[in-house]
């Protein structure tokens, strides 16, 4: 239902107009002055105001000045009531931003008409509000969809001029470009509303820089910024446009710095890629369009200067370089500019090549300090909106682009000789395996040729949101690990309902096909003391794997041994409050042959629940089947519970004290930590170097 507030201080029009507008179906609120009306508008957030202008405490101009004012009211409709002759008022009505008068007294049919046009008119500005903000996700998905591809971003920002746009006026300016390298990697780390916030706080901060130099007709372009910077909208600063920019890009740069502290304060332990932006600065002739009618002060910057700045951006990654400025931009800078390299650039649409140079810092004198840090407020609530909108549109459509990518891998089928799928980077070859929610795919890694394993996880069902929450913290806890027996994690992104993840692939396979061949005592021992290697590390860092088993012991072509699947491991962590498994007392995980008494008791699990399951593969890897044997799930676990460790064989009789050890029922009666079982292997290695070896 359409709300509208009625702002009137005559009791009588306010409750002709109320009876009115109710009678027609419209849902009405009422304020009897300017001041009462602001304070109705704060609260109800009506679609339209009507109010009259001479009111006590707050007149109708004063109010509509506030509403205009305040960023989150700024767009609500006012229609001004005014005397028939007054106008004086309907001018300057018009001139705060009013967006209709009526002239007292009207009639039902007049006041009915002018309601319907305003709420069209309004209908129709939100409708081609959602229609460019659709057009412009929509552009960003295919963008970022094919940056997952691996292919070079065929005009990533749409720099042409929109449809509608009108060019207004040619100028000689300076076009600063920014851009956040490997975005897309970062954003498939965090979540919808995690990477807006964090788009958010970085442009926040950047644009700071930009403002304070003078820079106008900013524009959010999904992860990128441009500026304008002419001399006819310096703001009074006297100095040339190309230095202001080159001025705002180095206190960006200096910004993003201090901003990565933020970053890791925010998202401490998600395993993020490096933060950083690359910066273009070029100057020569920019044409301002007008988007829509004489009235609409929206304007975009276009021209060879705009994209020759945005290839400036896109060449500083290749180059090395943070600021990467044009000669032109150089030749008006004046001096007191550091560079360091110098090359060449070829530019799309030009004939031959641009000179540019790297952009290390600028000297300053005292008409820099006096003149080129001037604030600029007037335009810091338009910018804070802009920045909120760019930074959802962007998260929607960087996680749109993966979630279409991921959805499409499920039901590809593999052809021989066709073009491979490529995902960030990775070329899949082949579907090895698929389970419940998970699907398992070997791939190469384009920098090296590297093969991998990408396990892609469709969490789209019922309860799915648990499983995804493993998925994604498998990644997490392991990101923080890097150990020579602990599996190699690559890379990791996901959406609301997919994810995968890029880890090694073990063509050797898991330790289990090695245990059916039987195993020698001495190899038995080396896998042992590279599993407790692994658990120290994990151990170490707050990790409890909880499902030790052979199947997760992978064998690498050198005989080296990895502890993997980390899928219901356990952080000893609470991050934000709240423990990442979100598993509780009395919950029973892991695979019941190789389960811990506590485990089995649905008991407090610690680092030593571990090295119980070591004990149990231990036993199994010396005597070739397991300890722990029964017809039914309940029987086997109250032998876990309470039924004492089985003899091994008697050619390891010797190393019966050690599983023994491994598998007390009591977690205080085992070794004391991974470190102390590798202690034990050491003195047994010492002493079998003493008395000879067996097999």
């Amino acid at each position: 239902m359409t709300t509208i507030l009625i702002v009137e201080d005559d009791d009588a029009i306010r409750n002709n107009i109320t009876r009115l507008l109710k009678l027609e179906g419209y849902d009405i609120v009422s304020a009897v002055n300017g001041r009462q009306g602001l304070e109705r508008l704060r609260e109800v957030r009506p679609d339209l105001v009507i109010s009259d202008v001479g009111m006590p405490e707050m007149d109708g101009f004063e109010l509509l000045e506030a509403v205009r004012a305040e960023r989150g009211l700024a767009a609500t409709p006012v229609m001004l009531l005014t005397a028939l002759d007054d106008r004086a008022s309907m001018r300057r009505g018009m001139t705060a931003g009013a967006d209709d008068y009526l002239a007292k007294p009207f009639t039902r049919v007049e006041l009915l008409e002018a309601l319907a046009g305003l709420l069209k008119k309004k209908g129709r500005i939100e409708d081609s509000i959602e229609s460019a903000v659709a057009e412009r996700e929509a552009h960003l998905r295919r963008a970022f969809g094919e940056s997952l591809d691996g292919k070079a971003l065929s005009d990533k920002f749409a720099l042409a001029a929109p449809a509608g746009a009108v060019p207004d006026q040619v100028i000689e300016a300076t076009v600063l470009f920014s851009d956040i390298r490997n975005f897309t990697s970062l954003a498939e780390k965090l979540d919808s509303a995690e990477v807006a916030e964090l788009l958010t706080e970085y442009f926040e901060r950047s644009c700071e820089p930009v403002l304070k130099n003078g820079g106008r007709h900013l524009k959010f372009i999904g992860d990128g910024l441009m500026a304008v910077f002419a001399d006819t909208l310096s703001g009074g600063s006297p100095l040339p446009a190309p230095r202001r920019a080159i001025s705002a890009a180095l206190a960006m740069a200096l910004a993003t710095h201090e901003f990565r502290a933020w970053l890791d304060q925010r998202f401490a332990d998600r395993g993020l890629p490096p933060f950083a932006i690359g910066v273009g600065v070029h100057s020569g002739e920019v044409t301002i369009c007008r988007l829509g009618s004489a009235h609409n002060k929206e304007t975009t910057p276009i021209g060879d200067t705009v994209n020759v700045a945005a290839r400036l951006e896109g060449a500083s990654k290749e180059l090395g370089w943070t600021v990467v400025a044009s000669n032109a931009a150089l030749q008006g800078a004046g001096g007191g500019i550091q560079t360091g390299g110098m090359t060449a650039l070829a530019v799309r649409g030009k004939n031959g090549f641009i000179d540019v140079a790297e952009i290390t810092g600028l000297v300053t004198d005292l008409e820099d300090r006096r003149h080129g840090m001037a604030t600029l407020t007037e335009r810091a609530a338009e910018v804070r909106a802009a920045v909120e909108i760019n930074s959802a549109i962007t998260a929607r459509a960087v996680k749109g682009a993966l979630q279409s990518k991921l959805s499409a891998l499920k039901g590809h089928q593999f052809t021989e000789g066709e073009e491979p799928l490529r995902l960030k980077g990775y070329r899949l070859s082949r579907k090895i395996g698929s389970g419940g929610m998970t699907e398992v795919y070997l791939a190469q890694r384009e920098s090296d040729g590297l093969p991998v394993v990408l396990k892609v996880l469709d969490a789209s069902g019922q309860a799915a949101s648990a499983q995804l929450a493993r998925f994604i913290q498998e990644y997490t806890l392991l990101s923080r690990i890097e150990h020579p027996h602990v599996i190699r994690i690559y890379d990791q992104g996901f959406t609301d309902d997919h994810a995968y993840i890029a880890m090694e692939y073990f063509e050797q396979g898991d330790l289990r096909s090695e245990l059916r061949a039987g195993m020698d005592q001495r190899r038995v021992l080396e896998v042992v003391r590279q599993v407790a290697q692994a658990l120290d590390a994990i151990h170490g860092r707050g990790v409890i794997h909880r499902d030790l088993k052979p199947e997760n012991i992978m064998r690498r072509a050198d005989g080296n041994v990895a502890l993997a699947d980390f899928g219901i491991a356990k952080s000893m962590q609470r991050e934000g409050g709240l423990d990442l498994t979100q598993t509780h007392h009395g919950d029973v995980v892991g695979t019941p042959y190789y389960l811990s008494p506590e485990q089995a008791a649905g008991d407090a699990i610690t680092p030593l629940s571990d090295l119980y399951s070591l004990g149990v593969m231990m036993f199994e890897m010396l005597a070739g089947q397991r300890p722990f044997r029964a017809e039914s799930l309940a029987l086997l676990l109250a032998h876990h519970v309470s039924a004492p460790t089985p003899q091994l064989p008697q050619a390891h009789r010797a190393l019966q004290p050690l599983v023994d050890k491994l598998m007390a029922k009591a977690p205080q009666e085992r070794h004391a930590s991974a470190a102390a079982l590798l202690a034990d292997l050491q003195q047994l290695t010492l002493q079998r170097t003493v008395a000879g070896p067996q097999a």
